[in-house]
């Protein structure tokens, strides 16, 4: 794995949904960090599907 990638940082912002544009894009700064640009409906889903995975747990 490149050097960059370990030292980097990775920072995630939500953005609108929109048709046609994939759920996740990065942009990457010359300092390694990286950008992550999350689609909303994607990022809802999948808090959505933590909390259910979470509380199947607890009610084991």
């Amino acid at each position: 794995m490149p050097a960059s990638r370990k030292s980097g940082k990775v920072s995630y912002t939500l953005r609108p949904s929109r048709e046609g544009l994939p759920p996740f894009s990065d942009i990457r700064l010359p300092d390694g960090t990286i950008i992550r640009r999350v689609d909303e409906t994607v990022h809802k889903r999948a808090l959505s599907n933590a909390a259910k995975a979470l509380k199947e747990r607890l009610d084991r």
